[in-house]
């Protein structure tokens, strides 16, 4: 995935083969505890379709989805858009009641995908990391909103990163 789509993710693959395995395994093992942090993985037969993340930012009210990543075989069948509703379920069991993202300003298709899925632009745009010119834009939205099941586009054929 961030060999493949480097151009989508902020990280590099690069950058994160360096990490020690344990930041790897701790990083997993507080996420299937659940309280701060949390991955969801859509599957089909045993086959990943899908992946994304979510941690608890700062105010513990907003969570942060992270690292979305869709198969493109599984593209356009509602994968991302159940990804953010799992993602916005935690995020409301846990007390939050907002979920933000960045998502690289060039990835159009990911970007429909998130306004789609009931984000909005809150205008504040970052550099993507170090060494890159490309820039990313924050997006967030209520969890109320990710939950409207009349929100999204199933039908869509842009389930991005």
């Amino acid at each position: 995935m961030l060999r493949d789509d480097a151009d989508f993710f902020a990280t590099r693959y690069d950058d994160m083969v360096r990490e020690p395995d344990s930041t790897w395994r701790e990083w997993v093992a507080e996420a299937a505890e659940g309280s701060e942090k949390a991955l969801f993985v859509a599957e089909d037969g045993g086959a990943w379709l899908g992946v994304v993340g979510a941690f608890v930012r700062v105010d513990p009210l907003e969570v942060q989805l992270i690292s979305m990543w869709v198969d493109p075989g599984a593209r356009g069948r509602g994968v991302a858009r159940d990804l953010i509703r799992a993602v916005a379920t935690w995020t409301l069991g846990r007390g939050s009641n907002r979920v933000v993202l960045f998502v690289q300003e060039a990835n159009i298709p990911a970007r429909r995908l998130y306004e789609r899925a009931g984000f909005g632009v809150t205008g504040d745009r970052t550099p993507a990391s170090a060494g890159r010119s490309a820039f990313k834009l924050v997006l967030a939205a209520p969890v109320a909103d990710l939950l409207d099941p009349g929100s999204g586009d199933h039908g869509s054929s842009a389930d991005e990163h």
